[in-house]
């Protein structure tokens, strides 16, 4: 009977450990979005910006050209064989000017992706969301599995497929 017990058990405890490690998502890296002229205007009242460079392009696709761009004609002609530029090789005439560059790129979508679908949790009004202390990057990274651990498709479809330049439609 014990033999019997543990014939059962030991597949048991194997789907457990494979649903167990099928569950686990590699640690998250969180690039640092800081523009060195920034400094250039004074201080600035928030913390620099964080965000998931892998969240972004391996899981919701978004294309390199949407947030890297070098315009010719009125076209976006950057390739990921050109160089990755900071906003304020062209948008540095001024903090306000530079802050708005940075905020059409993300925000903008952002906030085009809640329109869409409302629930989805993608920052827009809260500051600390993206703009995180140190102190809470851990914090970050773990929603940030969590968001790849438990995939919301229809996020996914709405990012996928969203056609927006910045603040606007």
């Amino acid at each position: 009977m014990k033999r019997y017990y543990l014939i059962l058990l030991i597949p048991i405890i194997i789907l457990f450990a494979l649903q167990v490690y099928a569950q686990q998502v590699p640690p998250v890296e969180l690039l640092e979005v800081r523009d060195y002229r920034f400094e250039e205007f004074g201080i600035y009242k928030y913390p620099p910006a964080w965000f998931s460079h892998e969240l972004h392009v391996e899981e919701y696709q978004v294309a390199c050209s949407s947030c890297h761009h070098i315009y010719k004609d009125s076209k976006n002609i950057w390739t990921p064989e050109n160089d990755i530029q900071k906003c304020s090789d062209c948008h540095g005439k001024s903090k306000q000017e530079l802050t708005i560059a940075y905020h059409m790129k993300c925000w903008g979508c952002h906030k085009r992706a809640k329109e869409i679908h409302p629930i989805a949790d993608v920052p827009t009004m809260e500051c600390n969301r993206c703009h995180i202390d140190k102190a809470n990057l851990a914090k970050e990274e773990k929603s940030i599995q969590q968001k790849l651990r438990h995939k919301e498709r229809k996020v996914e479809e709405v990012i996928k497929n969203l056609k927006v330049k910045g603040f606007y439609k």
